[in-house]
């Protein structure tokens, strides 16, 4: 009898807990075509940002050099250039990263899965010059393999991300999209304790990007993005809530009610702050539901 019950209570605890089950999977072929055009735009763009930076620099040097070589000392010329160079290494740092994100955003539209993960790869490389691009691209690249089945591989990435940028609050926004990725993909392979890791990360990088962004702005692009910012932060709260409703279904399942309790207490908080959406109201609906249930655990 006692084992009955004990049968019984699993088996409510994995229904209201909710198991993760696995979302369809993407098998289907890359568009080759689709391929060629992202990859063609990808390195258009950045030999148009290599001439440009190689352009700009030869003239600016030469120009600067033939001022700082004049009787007398041309002074205007010399500040002009010195100018002129930092100009030079702004666009041409725009244009390349333009270049990756104007080409996986074709890639996707055209789902050329291949050339989107390729770009994303070779954006990786890019840390030095665009950091905030690489890590986005890293985003974009862990879902796409999580997309795809490859689960492991999408947490590898999530993994040598959290490594460059974990430590800092400087890429949070797209870092904590990166981080619940992977926590998704070790549920897909019912590794629930890196799973739990990954959503404590999760919770960690958008904690610090709601709190970033709700701190005031100063100047007027900030006054004129005020309004914009407030929503953006509404829909990383609905993020934020999703982890912590996350690591509560674990542990339910794991039978730690007093964890499980919490982390629904904190969806419930901080859900109530999310911009409106289904999600939102369907994770408050069972948050609430749960926390009725473990109201004397």
């Amino acid at each position: 009898m006692p084992q009955m019950t004990k049968n019984r209570e699993k088996q409510r605890v994995k229904k209201l807990g909710g198991d993760m089950q696995a979302p369809p999977v993407n098998t289907a072929p890359s568009n080759e075509q689709g391929d060629k055009y992202a990859m063609l735009l990808f390195y258009s763009a950045e030999a148009l940002a290599g001439l440009l930076l190689v352009g700009g620099t030869a003239f600016s040097v030469t120009k600067f050099i033939q001022a700082l070589n004049a009787h007398p000392l041309d002074w205007a010329t010399c500040i002009w250039m010195t100018v002129a160079l930092a100009f030079t290494f702004i666009v041409a740092r725009s244009l390349a990263w333009l270049a990756v994100l104007g080409s996986v955003l074709l890639a996707g539209k055209l789902n050329a899965w291949q050339s989107m993960e390729d770009i994303s790869r070779k954006a990786q490389k890019m840390q030095k010059i665009m950091p905030s691009g690489s890590a986005w691209a890293s985003m974009v690249l862990a879902q796409s393999l999580a997309s795809r089945g490859k689960y492991k591989e999408a947490a590898e990435v999530a993994e040598a991300e959290w490594q460059l940028n974990g430590s800092t609050d400087k890429n949070d926004q797209t870092l904590g999209p990166t981080c619940a990725i992977a926590s998704f993909a070790y549920q897909m392979e019912s590794d629930m304790k890196n799973a739990l890791i990954w959503n404590d990360r999760t919770i960690t990088t958008l904690g610090r990007a709601v709190e970033n962004l709700k701190k005031p702005k100063k100047g007027l692009m900030a006054n004129a993005m005020s309004a914009q910012s407030g929503q953006y932060v509404a829909q990383v709260q609905t993020q934020l809530g999703a982890a912590y409703f996350g690591n509560a279904n674990i542990y339910f399942q794991q039978m730690n009610y007093r964890q499980a309790k919490e982390n629904y207490r904190k969806t419930i908080e901080v859900m109530s702050q999310a911009s409106d959406s289904p999600q939102k109201n369907e994770i408050l609906k069972v948050a609430k539901e749960q926390m009725q249930r473990l109201k004397h655990s």
